[in-house]
């Protein structure tokens, strides 16, 4: 076998090492990310690719006639199946895939594969019809006369379906704007460079010349180097940029690309609509809507539409940067008029709910201090029996006044604090507070703790004592003795901390026990009205603890409540 050598051939080598490093690297993209329509697609345009420039090359360099006519034959498993491939990627590419179906794709290469099989037969000369070697510049060249089936099956039929490729990829582009014409433009010179050579070729334009060397093969180069910069400039493989936007153009939220000078490059249908309403035109007023470009995250910013409602919408901005210089940016409007209108309400309620509180902590509690202030004064002057016991019972009456003042008033400051104020929080101290509180509250109660609480710090807020203090307040509360005794103890766990406040009343029902904290339940024969223990329940829960009622030995009720330490935030409980 002997060889000859010529720079005709270093295209061809060109563009089958550009191919097979292509093909290598989805090979290895498959590998670590699995494989998808676009990669098998593209990975089959490679191998096709290599088989075509490298029997090409094998072609031109040898001087055998054998293997130059063996080599013609067989660079055609390269490039009969490429039109097919072409089309197959573009419906891949423009995110048509309900036509990559099985059927469908044995359809496109029946040609291709019948063209193989003619080939190689040759029956009636209708693949090759005469061959020939001839001398061009001291090189040994194989003419070929081919027959129909090579006009038909093999250059017409891949000329159609590469023609469909293109209109595929064009129409995708002039759909999406001219921010995607450069990639269209790149990966459509790929598909269509054979054609073109071969009409250059047959139109004899310098240099092709059909009586030279057959330079067609060379086109190879080109759209190997076509899909090199779709894949390492658009991120072919990674998100094919035209099936993106593909689903970009259809989202309900608008995206809208603008220039260094604000000027409008793109915008889904979305994102003219909302321009449309604000009767935005090109360069954009970003000031208008109050948007800061280079905030990634803006507030809620309004629009007025024609019909005088007003819409709100998030923002979000995103630089465009090149080489280190600022192209532009992408906006990203997302509705929230439903969740503006809900926080609207909200805040209105918010505002409500404040001056609730401001009443009930000054007007009310203000009212009830003075009256219950003159009952010193006013029971010295009452000799009746019948009298002083209903002016007794106005006074604890006006008592518990007070005392639900005071709950409301915790009650409201949770629902009013907007910020997270959990945090690690002494329990001693708070809890010592409220036992002196209770004992100084009435001599008739007879409080028992541990000469010294623990020194532990679980997560709380400012308002632990108000949980202590509620659950004190209801075992002294609730008894039915006339020296009622509250117990207290501590349990320290490895991740949280028990506190139970153990009474010696009547106890709470068992049918009682899952509906003594919820709103206005109340327990046996109480005379409070149950927002106490729901604080606490609300309280302890915001806290990420637990509070449960258990019946004490030999009478009575046992309210426990389970704090976490702050170590311990993300453990799960234990099983007590």
């Amino acid at each position: 076998m002997s060889w000859q050598f010529t720079v005709y051939a270093y295209p061809l080598v060109f563009a089958t090492v550009v191919s097979a490093a292509l093909g290598g690297y989805t090979v290895r993209y498959i590998a670590r990310h699995g494989r998808d329509d676009t990669t098998v697609v593209f990975l089959a345009v490679n191998v096709g690719l290599v088989l075509w420039s490298g029997f090409s090359t094998l072609k031109l360099l040898s001087t055998d006639p054998t293997i130059k006519l063996l080599t013609y034959r067989l660079l055609y498993f390269g490039v009969s199946p490429l039109g097919a491939l072409a089309l197959l990627f573009a419906l891949a590419y423009t995110d048509r895939r309900q036509w990559l179906r099985p059927s469908v794709v044995a359809g496109l290469f029946l040609a291709p594969v019948a063209y193989w099989v003619l080939l190689f037969t040759n029956p009636a000369d209708l693949a090759i019809e005469a061959t020939r070697f001839v001398e061009v510049d001291g090189l040994t060249v194989l003419r070929v006369d081919t027959g129909p089936a090579h006009l038909l099956l093999q250059y017409g039929y891949s000329a159609v379906l590469a023609a469909l490729a293109l209109g595929l990829i064009g129409t995708e582009a002039a759909r999406l704007g001219r921010t995607y014409h450069s990639q269209a433009v790149l990966l459509g010179l790929g598909v269509a460079a054979p054609i073109l050579f071969e009409f250059l070729s047959g139109a004899a334009v310098p240099p092709f010349d059909p009586d030279g060397v057959n330079l067609i093969p060379s086109s190879a180069a080109v759209t190997s180097i076509t899909l090199g910069l779709a894949i390492f400039r658009y991120r072919l493989l990674d998100l094919p940029p035209i099936a993106y936007t593909t689903a970009m153009a259809d989202s309900p939220d608008g995206v809208l690309v603008l220039d260094s000078a604000h000027g409008i490059v793109h915008t889904n249908r979305s994102g003219r609509e909302i321009l449309d309403l604000h009767g935005e035109s090109d360069p954009f007023d970003v000031s208008s809507l109050g948007i800061d470009l280079e905030a990634e995250a803006n507030d809620v910013v309004a629009v007025d539409a024609a019909d005088g409602s007003r819409l709100f919408y998030s923002v979000r901005s995103q630089p465009l940067e090149r080489h280190r210089r600022l192209d532009g940016w992408v906006l990203v409007f997302r509705e929230v008029t439903a969740q503006q209108e809900r926080k609207q309400e909200l805040e209105a309620k918010t505002r409500k709910l404040e001056l609730l509180n401001r009443i009930v902590r000054h007007d009310i509690r203000n009212d009830m201090s003075v009256v219950l202030g003159y009952a010193p004064s006013i029971a010295e002057e009452i000799e009746d029996e019948t009298a002083r016991e209903r002016f007794d019972s106005l006074v604890t009456h006006g008592e518990h006044v007070v005392e639900l003042t005071e709950i409301i008033r915790d009650l409201m400051q949770t629902m009013l604090d907007d910020d997270e104020t959990v945090k690690p929080i002494q329990l001693a101290p708070v809890l010592g507070r409220e036992l002196d509180s209770i004992r100084g509250m009435d001599g008739a109660v007879t409080v028992h703790s541990p000469a010294e609480l623990p020194t532990v710090t679980v997560q709380a807020d400012e308002m632990l004592g108000t949980v202590f203090r509620n659950l004190l307040t209801n075992a002294v509360r609730h008894t039915d003795t006339e020296c009622p005794a509250v117990t207290i103890s501590v349990t320290e766990h490895e991740d949280d901390v028990v506190v139970d406040v153990a009474d010696d009343g009547p106890g709470v029902p068992d049918e009682h026990k899952e509906r003594v904290f919820g709103r206005g339940e109340k327990g046996l024969e109480s005379p409070g009205t149950g927002v106490g223990l729901y604080l606490v329940d609300t309280l302890v829960e915001s806290y990420g603890g637990d509070v449960w009622v258990a019946d004490n030995t030999p009478r009575g009720a046992v309210f426990s409540v389970r704090l976490q330490k702050p170590d311990a935030v993300d453990s799960p409980w234990g099983e007590y």
